[in-house]
């Protein structure tokens, strides 16, 4: 018995081309994935930072109370709320997803280029207390919002997100002590060449 052309089914070429062309899709799709979840921590962490920040000060102002903020490298901040009228302490940690620090990656612009807010040199990581020449990386919010340093200060500063060692995902978030401004920062191209913070 003799079998027809249209009854033959697929050759092992035609297979093997087809595996192959499956193969190439699925890591194209992963290695998009994959970048797309690295982005997020990137967010993620930068967004939480910001959110804690904002958050201290308001409790701060509602509760009419001093709340701390404490930042430890890599990759943690701890809110302390501390009330007068025999409130229990309350602390709230975050940490950093794993493959995001508070950290300087090479190529951030750092004086006499702009840092953001024209604060601290870029070089320090977590940059706060910037009245006492910086590196301080503790903030205590006041019940007008205003945040100081532990000496009383007005605490300016500066924290630095990104994933070690990619420029592309670095983010800053500035503090103003006299007011407890919070803002968030992102590199971006500047005018005939470089990067600025915007």
């Amino acid at each position: 018995m003799r079998i027809s052309k249209s009854q033959r089914g697929f050759s092992l070429t035609e297979l093997l081309v087809t595996v192959a062309i499956l193969m190439t899709g699925g890591a194209v799709a992963i290695m998009n994935v994959s970048s797309a979840v690295r982005s997020s921590h990137v967010e993620t962490a930068y967004q939480n930072t910001l959110d804690q920040l904002r958050f201290a000060r308001q409790v701060a102002i509602d509760k009419r109370t001093v709340c701390r903020v404490d930042f430890t490298a890599p990759g943690t901040i701890t809110v302390t709320q501390a009330f007068a009228d025999g409130t229990p302490v309350q602390t709230e940690t975050i940490t950093l997803p794993a493959d995001v620090q508070y950290t300087i990656v090479a190529g951030t612009p750092t004086p006499p280029a702009r840092t953001p807010d024209n604060i601290g040199t870029g070089r320090t990581a977590i940059d706060f207390d910037q009245v006492k020449a910086g590196g301080g990386t503790t903030i205590f919010f006041q019940p007008d919002g205003s945040a100081l340093d532990a000496f009383g200060l007005a605490n300016d500063g500066v924290v630095y997100v990104a994933r070690p060692g990619d420029l592309a995902t670095a983010r800053a978030i500035t503090l103003l002590g006299t007011t407890g401004r919070i803002r968030g920062w992102r590199l971006g191209p500047k005018a005939g060449g470089g990067l600025i913070w915007e």
